[in-house]
């Protein structure tokens, strides 16, 4: 379909390019509406009600800056299958911002983004910019000092984002671990200057590709968590879709490495790694290494096919890239899992290649758990069981406004989703043994029926306990078969922690698909016991024990927030 040129009678905001513009708010509507005008030559089947929605999800505001606007809605029509060049994309940007042209609007850029440095001392010094293009100059130009002062002593510059901020870190060797572990040391961020700017990261791919290749393509050091962005970012949402990625989804993604040995068989193999770049590349290396030992083989070869879906031929082995991406809801994730094409297994392979340069072959530094905003940390309101509650108030001698009395407590209904703070300051204030109880169960339609282990691959590295329910009536053999099971999964899962923390370690590392094999043998148990197996996950406290040193004037709680694993046991075939 071709587009109408800048001079087109077609389009409104050219034959306006030479009038006095003044911007001025306009509604959702009337944006559709001249939307839906500018588009009508080119896309007579675009409607009024697709305007309204692609303007909706652009979330306009009119003080940015029209460029980046541009971009944003090019890439919402593209999705529809309109192309819209350049030139025309910035005429309709400004009108949706309500200017008759964006030859003419005088206005200065409102500064949408603040990028932050820790210099000498830990002092914060900010500088502020209208667009993602504006700031690469200056990401580049900071990654020079970084490495000029000795602060990239490991070749890798960190990125983790969180829904409100791009965090800078990078790993340094840790004073006395004789493990060779590393700390991380934050070094600065980029954070959106608008409350409401959910788009924020929209334009960052384009930036951030340019510090990569200023820092991968000079030898200078790797990029650890710009795969994650640049997938989630390419990957073409529809509209509307409960499975549609786009950039800000990268705050819940993570690239995920399989064995998969027979490709027309997605269940024939297992998994090798999940996480950052670095993570992927030191596991896959890992796997490879000879039973009991620190060798790897001679030799590694990787060829990427070019026809079929991604994969890398490692020695003559198959293995496929996928991104993964969970989507928060609650007490299950949804998961978005999706296989990447040839291309993208070319570029990691070359990424790989210049990764094991700066490092000399081997990779001074690689994370074992990717840090997601899914399970991070608390959410606004916790669920609790309102009976086990109202049973810990009377072993206090307490009732729920007696309680309340009682210790100041802001006045609040007894209901069952109670705010975070509440719920700890409660528990706090009654002493209560096991805070966990407190917590209520999901029921089964909130849970999700255990079909293969990629869901347990997700959320094994990020809960911190397992707990279980099973049917009342099991026979003791099954009843003491399930506890076994589930004591065994449990240890797997404690040691995976302790090796992670520091806590213990070992003399060989051993690579991830260790633990993940763990999901595989509980599931196996369970089959083979003729029982399913339904997982959610709920919140878990776990006690500190003093550990945490007590600062005057800061609020400390006596636990350390966590998550726990649920498991429920039902018999096959019994109707649900």
């Amino acid at each position: 379909m071709s587009t109408p040129t800048s001079g087109s009678s077609a389009s409104p905001a050219a034959s306006s390019s030479s009038t006095s513009g003044s911007a001025s708010p306009l509604s959702d509507e009337a944006r559709a509406g001249t939307l839906w005008t500018f588009l009508q030559s080119q896309a007579p089947r675009f409607t009024f009600d697709e305007a309204l929605e692609v303007v909706q999800s652009l979330h306009v505001d009119p003080r940015e800056d029209h460029k980046t606007l541009a971009k944003r809605l090019r890439k919402a029509l593209q999705a529809r299958g309109i192309a819209l060049k350049h030139v025309n994309s910035l005429h309709a940007a400004a009108q949706l911002t309500g200017s008759t042209s964006w030859h003419t609007d005088s206005e200065p850029p409102v500064p949408r983004l603040q990028f932050y440095v820790f210099d000498g001392g830990y002092q914060l010094r900010h500088s502020e910019f209208a667009t993602w293009s504006e700031l690469a100059d200056a990401l580049r130009d900071w990654a020079d000092k970084l490495r000029a002062r000795g602060q990239l002593p490991l070749g890798v510059l960190t990125m983790n984002f969180t829904g409100r901020s791009l965090n800078f870190s990078v790993p340094v060797p840790k004073e006395g671990d004789a493990a060779g572990r590393n700390e991380m040391w934050p070094l600065g961020g980029v954070t959106p200057m608008l409350e409401d700017d959910i788009d924020w990261l929209a334009d960052a791919p384009a930036a951030l590709e340019k510090l990569r290749r200023h820092l991968e393509e000079t030898g200078k050091a790797v990029l650890d968590g710009y795969a994650a962005l640049k997938l989630c970012a390419n990957a073409y949402p529809i509209p509307g879709d409960i499975n549609a990625v786009t950039a800000s989804d990268v705050v819940n993604s993570e690239l995920v490495l399989v064995f998969e040995p027979d490709e027309d068989d997605p269940h024939s193999g297992y998994e090798i790694a999940r996480g950052d770049e670095l993570t992927c590349w030191h596991q896959l290396e890992l796997s490879l290494r000879e039973d009991g030992t620190n060798r790897k083989p001679d030799q590694v070869d990787i060829y990427v096919p070019r026809e079929g879906v991604g994969a890398w031929l490692v020695n003559g082995k198959r293995y496929v890239w996928a991104v993964e991406t969970l989507k928060p809801n609650g007490f299950v994730p949804g998961r978005v899992h999706r296989q990447i094409g040839p291309h993208d297994c070319e570029r990691l392979l070359r990424r790989y290649k210049l990764a094991k340069r700066i490092h000399s072959g081997g990779f001074r530094h690689h994370d074992f758990t990717k840090r997601v905003d899914y399970l991070s940390g608390p959410p606004d309101t916790w669920r609790v069981d309102l009976h086990r509650v109202l049973h810990m108030l009377a072993k206090a001698d307490l009732t729920w406004d007696s309680y309340i009395e009682k210790f100041g407590v802001e006045p609040r209904a007894m209901e069952k989703n109670l705010p975070v703070g509440f719920v700890m300051q409660m528990l706090e204030d009654l002493k209560v043994d096991n805070p966990n109880q407190a917590f209520a169960w999901p029921t089964l339609a909130e849970m999700e029926l255990v079909t293969d282990d990629k869901l347990l691959y997700s959320l094994l590295p990020r809960v911190d306990a397992v707990r279980y329910a099973k049917p009342k009536d099991l026979d003791p053999e099954t009843t003491t078969a399930v506890t076994e099971a589930i004591d065994q999964f449990a240890s797997g899962l404690n040691l995976q922690k302790m090796i992670s923390a520091g806590a213990m370690s070992m003399e060989n590392e051993l690579p991830y698909l260790v633990y993940a094999s763990d999901a595989q043998e509980l599931r196996a148990s369970a089959d083979a016991l003729g029982l399913k197996m339904y997982v959610a996950v709920s919140p878990h406290l776990i006690p500190m024990n003093g550990l945490m040193p007590e600062v005057p004037g800061v609020k400390t709680w006596p636990w350390a927030f966590g998550h726990a694993l649920i498991v429920r046991f039902e018999r096959q075939g019994d109707a649900q």
